[in-house]
């Protein structure tokens, strides 16, 4: 199972987002965190059902934990 998401992913994923963070509503710009909503260590998949994209501020609070 791939850990990363493609930069075709990270693309979809910008532009469903609206270019903003998922959590916190911050504008996204070319740096943002493709997130797994399930985390990967715990057997979360790298699909685009799994993903959000979120500023790195609102990624690393996340972190390993499922909200």
């Amino acid at each position: 199972m791939k850990r990363f998401f493609t930069k075709r992913m990270r693309k979809i994923l910008l532009i469903a987002s609206g270019n903003t963070c998922q959590k916190c509503g911050k504008k996204l710009d070319g740096t943002f965190h493709a997130d797994h909503i399930h985390p990967f260590s715990k057997k979360g998949s790298t699909t685009l059902n799994n993903a959000q994209a979120l500023c790195e501020e609102c990624n690393l609070k996340k972190g390993d934990r499922i909200e």
